[in-house]
């Protein structure tokens, strides 16, 4: 490659990182300044809805509790139960495999719109509505890490989960001390993708919550920018901004192992 088409590479990705950054920056400049009064009435003050959110902290941090505790869980089971689920179907020979897995992928296609309602309904005659497990339960279910880790076992050798047999492994040691470690790269991204998942997610804990002590941080904010005076913008980009710190510090501990798994799968 020329030197001039170097740089015009270069300078076409430069403006598509600004250009994919330019909310993020705007945002940013948003909750910089802005006025104390109701709805940020008044003078601008540099920091003026970071102080504001200050004054809401005990409840924009139950908010935050709230959401690391949906995530976290939601997360832990995901890779423990999709990560099972894979295995057997991945390594495991019995009858009906081929229909369980195709049910699997056809789950993928119903949109999440077309079982709210009678979702909602379930969890209302169940007594679940406004509570923290009938916001965490619907979101147990996960069909797209079964398929993801899936595809990532399949090309774990035969020869290798046989050697573990024949060294005394049963079913579970194989999949602990074997599986598991091989598929590390792969539990990462799913990991990073899951937390942010459920982290963000607006659509259903808007649903089910009324209560303002048990809502999540996506649906504090919004309730929380609301005023008599309009949406307070610099408020709610303030809020988005110290919401946006835990995804991104778990994407940075994750990391290496997140690129490593987008590297072994562009390889494969």
């Amino acid at each position: 490659m020329s030197r001039r088409a170097l740089l015009t590479v270069i300078a076409g990705l430069s403006l598509l990182a600004v250009l994919d950054l330019f909310p993020l920056i705007y945002m940013v400049g948003l909750s910089a300044s802005g006025g104390l009064g109701p709805g940020g009435e008044g003078p601008p003050v540099v920091g003026g809805p970071w102080r504001r959110l200050a004054g809401s902290a005990p409840l924009f941090s139950r908010w935050v509790i709230v959401s690391g505790a949906v995530a976290c869980l939601s997360v832990g089971f995901h890779l423990l139960a999709d990560a099972m689920a894979a295995f057997v179907l991945a390594k495991w020979r019995f009858r009906g495999r081929t229909v369980v897995f195709a049910l699997i992928l056809l789950s993928l296609m119903i949109p999440r719109q077309v079982t709210l309602v009678p979702l909602f309904l379930g969890m209302s005659r169940a007594g679940l509505a406004d509570t923290f497990a009938g916001l965490l339960l619907p979101g147990l279910g996960d069909a797209i890490g079964v398929f993801l880790l899936r595809q990532s076992m399949l090309t774990l050798p035969d020869s290798l989960l046989e050697a573990a047999r024949l060294d005394g492994a049963g079913a579970w040691g194989t999949f602990r001390h074997v599986v598991l470690p091989l598929t590390r790269p792969a539990l990462a991204v799913l990991g990073v993708l899951a937390f942010q998942h459920y982290w963000g997610d607006f659509f259903w804990p808007v649903v089910i919550l009324h209560s303002e002590s048990r809502f999540t941080v996506q649906v504090g904010l919004a309730y929380l920018a609301q005023s008599e005076f309009g949406p307070d913008v610099g408020l709610l980009a303030a809020g988005a901004c110290a919401a946006a710190v835990p995804p991104l510090a778990v994407f940075w501990l994750l990391r290496g192992a997140f690129f490593e798994g987008y590297r072994g799968g562009a390889l494969k």
